[in-house]
């Protein structure tokens, strides 16, 4: 669904430029459909109002009166030209619409002018001139009618058409705009989440930077990574993910001090020069004194150091609506270093964040710790699909496949490796067998609380003197 949705947002800007285009076409395509139905219509008009003259000829000659302006000359002249104009309206505008009804409109036309010839015929005129043909006038009027009708229904066949593709052309354009305007406001809201977010960051890496410049902060890897994904620079955030867990890994190893090159030899003795030449030239010595130094562990405070973390990630915890129950003693310590376990646990909590799904909208994640002997249970369960089942085979030696973790525990795995620690990962499973989260279980050295010796603490202060050397050894001698 992520990818989807990454695949509909990229493409988001083309998909609006296909829609405002087809917008485009389909209001010229509208336009020129709904000129094409007004010129029919005027069409159907003209010829009915041709027809109508043709009826008033003929119904003027039924009741047979000579003086009706109907039957004169000029008046049928006006009709044959009515219907002159309608076959050119044909011939400019649907000549590949309506050319059946071209040729029946032509018909029409010269049966009009022989209907108009029978009427100003002589009234002893029996015959056609040189036909043979009776003069029967009601019979030319119905075949009159009878073309007028069939031009009438190609024309409205070519109409009905027209305005079913018209209606069809303007779903299209109501969908169209619909869409364009909802990826409009898509667009809108895209750039308006990622507008606070980068705010939102901004104030994040502003409140590092006032504290010492953020040099010593654990969050100052995770405002980077997230500031690089919501801007869709996602390679980047990557490489620089890698990059940041490769320096936590590699802090603190190899480092030569000056102090452990440094013996109380005397000067000007030749043996005490070679001892120093040896010094400088040996590049492993003084290696060891200083790994081990760096090995040293603390006794940490769990419950503190969580309760940090969760504080630095509250906004995220609440803007994803999951809710946190965190269950550790007070005062159980185990063994390590502050600074690693601060960014082993951010980096711990944001996985768990990250991963955390539920299909009825219930999102949980817990947390409880408990002293076992001389090491220490740290279990995290979150609700979702959990790990795949490639990768719990190939943790424990089952499947030798290329699945990859989660970078953040890849970070925390690498941070706790040098911590001795032991990380564990399964599902959680309901009644039924089905998978309804994952487990996160880290095995830690528990730490020791250092007691004052009974002689150390009855030691107290009882006496100050105030004075110079001499006075103060005078009067401890008398």
């Amino acid at each position: 669904m992520k990818k989807i949705i990454s695949v509909l947002e990229n493409k988001r800007s083309i998909a609006g430029l296909f829609l405002l285009a087809g917008l485009v076409f389909t209001t010229y395509t509208i336009q020129e459909n709904s000129s094409q139905v007004r010129k029919l219509t005027n069409f159907e008009s003209g010829v009915q109002t041709c027809f109508t003259r043709v009826n008033q000829t003929y119904t003027a000659n039924l009741l047979g009166d000579s003086a009706s302006t109907y039957l004169t000359q000029n008046f049928q002249n006006l009709t044959e030209e009515c219907l002159a104009e309608g076959i050119l309206s044909v011939e400019n505008s649907f000549q590949k619409d309506l050319n059946g009804a071209a040729k029946q409109l032509s018909n029409l036309a010269s049966n009009v002018h022989w209907f108009h010839e029978d009427i100003l015929a002589p009234a002893g005129a029996k015959n056609l001139a040189g036909k043979g043909e009776a003069r029967d006038v009601g019979a030319r009027f119905e075949k009159i009618e009878t073309t007028k009708d069939e031009i009438l229904e190609s024309t409205n066949a070519v109409k009905t058409q027209i305005t079913n593709s018209l209606n069809q052309q303007k779903n299209i354009f109501y969908v169209s705009a619909t869409l364009l305007v909802v990826l409009m406001l898509a667009e809108y809201m895209s750039m308006t989440k990622k507008r606070l977010s980068n705010g939102a960051r901004e104030k994040e890496a502003q409140a590092e930077l006032l504290n010492n410049g953020g040099a010593a902060s654990v969050k100052v890897g995770e405002i980077i990574r997230v500031a690089l994904e919501q801007n869709e620079l996602f390679n980047c955030s990557k490489l620089f993910a890698n990059f940041h867990a490769s320096a936590i890994s590699d802090k603190g190893k190899n480092r030569m001090t000056l102090e452990s090159l440094v013996t109380p030899i005397g000067t000007g003795s030749k043996k005490s020069e070679s001892i120093i030449d040896k010094l400088w030239e040996d590049d492993s010595f003084g290696v060891s004194a200083d790994m081990s130094a760096a090995n040293i562990l603390d006794d940490i405070n769990l419950e503190q150091m969580c309760s940090g973390v969760v504080d630095l990630l509250a906004e995220r915890l609440f803007s994803k609506g999951i809710q946190l129950d965190m269950n550790i003693p007070e005062n159980l310590l185990i063994r390590g270093r502050q600074e690693e376990l601060e960014q082993t646990m951010f980096h711990l909590f944001s996985y768990a964040i990250n991963s955390t799904k539920s299909e009825t909208g219930e999102k949980n994640i817990s947390v409880f710790s408990h002293k076992l002997g001389d090491v220490v249970s740290f279990d995290m369960i979150h609700s979702g699909s959990g790990f795949d089942e490639s990768i719990l085979k190939q943790r424990v030696g089952l499947d030798n496949g290329n699945s990859e973790i989660d970078l953040d525990l890849q970070i925390c795995q690498s941070l706790l490796g040098e911590l001795d620690a032991k990380v564990q990962l399964d599902n959680k499973l309901d009644q039924n067998g089905n998978t309804i989260g994952g487990r996160v279980k880290i095995i830690f050295k528990t730490g020791s609380t250092v007691t004052q010796s009974p002689e150390t603490s009855q030691r107290q202060l009882v006496d100050l003197k105030v004075g110079s050397k001499k006075d103060i050894l005078a009067t401890f001698a008398s």
